[in-house]
């Protein structure tokens, strides 16, 4: 994938587990599972990414119809393959917030393998507790990933000397994103003994939110619960509706107006099915159109 990416002149990061991965040991690819390999693109290579991939032999594999108004193109791969591909057009719903070029344009590279282009350290952490607090709903559920609290522990672990605490926190701060980062240090604190950097050690929103994520998964009710909760936030959440409308920029009642036929829509939608349509299985997709930008 790289190889064919970086033959094109594509801009572009591996995402999430992708990194773990390719600068692991062998010996270590067993702590860390994943479904899919995530990248992402820099808006002004996305078409010649497309183009790449696609005569690189990958396809969808599955319909490209529920990916239209996606963060991430259709998921792709080649017969034969295990896992899929996923191109990132943004990272996530929360789309400025921390953006393609940002991420894609400070990527590093692996000793002896210029090609393999990973996101640095202070984008991998950025983006894991977004991804998390915000994509999956758990800082509205009260809800957590012991993967990606894990994911933040090995990055302190193994990059700690490149984490610059203060220019994060600033960023942080600036962005409005501060008490995302701090949740989830609070959380990796307390489950796996994290050492919370000094910047977010005093955060009390945190603290308390770390306390009502661990009440919430106390019992077996309460697990299932909180699963539903992250459900309904998913159906209310005005940062989707926003992104799935492009609305985001929008004056704010004509953004709210939309928000809140788009609430409507998708309560209705949840209501009329008994199940969230789901990706087919890979690689069954013989009457699928091929990649297109």
């Amino acid at each position: 994938i790289a190889a064919i990416l970086g033959d094109a002149g594509v801009c572009f990061a591996f995402l999430k587990g992708a990194n773990w991965l390719l600068e692991v040991d062998d010996g270590r690819i067993g702590e860390r599972w994943l479904a899919d390999i995530d990248l992402v693109v820099a808006p002004k290579d996305w078409a010649a990414a497309l183009a790449a991939i696609a005569a690189g032999g990958f396809r969808p594999a599955t319909s490209p119809a529920i990916y239209e108004r996606h963060f991430h193109h259709v998921p792709l791969a080649r017969p034969g393959d295990r896992v899929t591909i996923e191109l990132h057009r943004h990272l996530g719903w929360q789309r400025h917030l921390l953006t393609p070029d940002e991420v894609a344009g400070a990527a590093v590279t692996l000793p002896g393998a210029p090609h393999l282009r990973l996101s640095n350290p202070t984008h991998r952490f950025i983006f894991g507790c977004l991804h998390a607090q915000l994509q999956n709903m758990e800082y509205a559920a009260g809800h957590f990933s012991l993967r990606d609290l894990h994911d933040i522990q090995y990055l302190v672990a193994a990059k700690g000397d490149q984490l610059d605490w203060p220019a994060i926190a600033a960023l942080a701060k600036e962005r409005n994103i501060f008490r995302y980062l701090a949740a989830s240090l609070h959380l990796c604190h307390r489950l796996l003994g994290l050492e919370i950097p000094a910047p977010f050690a005093d955060s009390a929103g945190a603290r308390r939110h770390a306390a009502r994520c661990l009440l919430q998964h106390r019992g077996n009710f309460r697990p299932r619960a909180t699963a539903f909760a992250v459900k309904i936030a998913w159906l209310l959440d005005d940062r989707r509706l926003a992104y799935e409308l492009d609305c985001e920029r929008a004056p704010w009642l004509s953004r709210q107006v939309k928000i809140g036929g788009g609430r409507l829509l998708s309560i209705l939608k949840a209501i009329g099915r008994r199940r969230r349509l789901s990706p087919d299985p890979p690689f069954e997709t013989d009457g699928i159109p091929p990649v297109d930008s």
